[in-house]
């Protein structure tokens, strides 16, 4: 039930077409000035839309839990349930949706694969992939940036990273879609089943990755982790190191598909603007957090209320379920002038909340900034005339967290 004094929107569904399509159209068409924070009782959420507010709830991570974050949006059918419980496959424990002190327990060893001297170091390997996956379309007058470089760059990075063989990276990707279907999206009935079994082959798979690091440790993240385990296993458990093996495959590589799309997508949309990246480099890491800013690849995430609570003068229950919209907190026009304008001058565009705050500040955040900008500072020097093809209609994952255009093409 709504709240007192909370507003109740019956018609929005962000998993509607119309909303996947184009949500903000939908965010424009709201009534925001007089109810920023609303009830929506197609997916049973609170929704936050004001900078303030959802910057209220990422800062007091006691009073605002991170349990919500990846539970299903709908109820499993019992089969697919069992499915994943015999497969070790749990909404919890994973990073993004534990709580202190069982948060930080996982985060600290995963931060070493995000240490600024281990991104440094991967400057030539990201350089290197991209290089060899333009070169793949190289002489071609149209091709998807989708395809060819958004989807596979980051991938091949964290898997990497990860130890994973190149042969299984295709195979991850797979499951990783099934992920986003199973914890953001709204899958039907008879889908469930079948994202179950590759959710239960997904974890299987981890599982048994790190059993071969243990017995042939490499150069990875996982012999990394496996380094900590040996040295007190009471620390960090096989099981633990799997289940950051299970955020980080998926969270090292979606959002940053999305946000490279995101932001070839932003600065070809208008010719002048990628002839002026295209001229100006040093433009390009603005223009990554402007994309962000204006069209984030994490447009939602979730929280759950442990007590009582007003925010943004409504009252609300313990155990409210809250949709964070980090995407109309960067339309915020309190926090960024003229907000629903693509500036690549804004010098305040780093306020966005694209990557959370606090305590689960997105630990991937400095890789996935430098994989976009240097995406785009080689396929702006290739193709400083780029354009998007004509007659082609976005389509995008229909999950409510993560966003990018499935397909982006182009023509040299």
């Amino acid at each position: 039930m709504a709240a007192s004094r909370c507003p109740v929107h019956e018609d929005f569904d962000p998993l509607a077409p119309e909303f996947l399509a184009d949500p903000y159209a939908v965010l424009a068409a709201l009534p925001l000035r007089e109810a920023p924070l609303f009830y929506a009782p197609s997916i049973g959420y609170y929704v936050l839309t004001r900078h303030a507010d959802i910057e209220q709830v990422f800062r007091d991570p006691a009073t605002f839990s991170a349990a919500a974050a990846q539970a299903p949006l709908v109820p499993l059918v019992p089969e697919a349930a069992e499915i994943l419980l015999a497969g070790g496959h749990r909404p919890q424990p994973s990073m993004v949706s534990l709580d202190e002190p069982a948060h930080a327990r996982l985060r600290k060893p995963a931060a070493r694969a995000f240490s600024m001297t281990r991104i440094l170091a991967m400057i030539p390997a990201i350089e290197a992939t991209t290089s060899r996956l333009l070169d793949a379309v190289a002489g071609q007058d149209e091709f998807d940036l989708v395809a060819a470089l958004a989807f596979p760059l980051p991938a091949n990075i964290v898997f990497s990273l990860m130890g994973v063989p190149e042969s299984d990276f295709a195979q991850l990707k797979q499951w990783c879609g099934s992920r986003a279907a199973l914890g953001w999206g709204r899958p039907a009935p008879g889908d469930q089943v079948e994202i179950a079994t590759s959710m239960a082959a997904y974890r299987r798979y981890l599982r048994d990755l790190v059993e071969l690091r243990a017995a042939q440790p490499g150069d990875d993240l996982t012999s990394d982790l496996l380094a900590i385990h040996r040295e007190d296993p009471g620390r960090l458990t096989h099981e633990e190191i799997s289940s950051i093996l299970f955020s980080l495959s998926f969270a090292g590589h979606e959002t940053t598909t999305g946000l490279i799309g995101n932001t070839l997508r932003r600065l070809l949309e208008d010719p002048a603007r990628w002839a002026r990246v295209a001229g100006q480099p040093d433009l390009i890491p603005g223009a990554v957090e402007e994309t962000l800013r204006y069209d984030p690849s994490v447009p939602v995430w979730r929280r759950v209320t442990t007590r009582p609570v007003t925010i943004g003068g409504v009252d609300l229950p313990e155990g409210a379920k809250l949709f964070l919209w980090l995407a109309a907190g960067g339309r915020d026009g309190a926090v960024f002038t003229d907000p629903d304008t693509f500036d690549l001058d804004r010098r305040n565009a780093g306020q966005h909340l694209a990557f959370g705050l606090g305590l689960h500040y997105c630990l991937g955040a400095n890789l996935g900034r430098l994989e976009t900008r240097l995406a785009v500072e080689e396929l702006a020097q290739r193709y400083p005339r780029l354009r998007l093809a004509g007659d082609q209609e976005l389509t995008f994952h229909p999950n409510i967290s993560f966003r990018g255009p499935q397909v982006l093409r182009v023509r040299a």
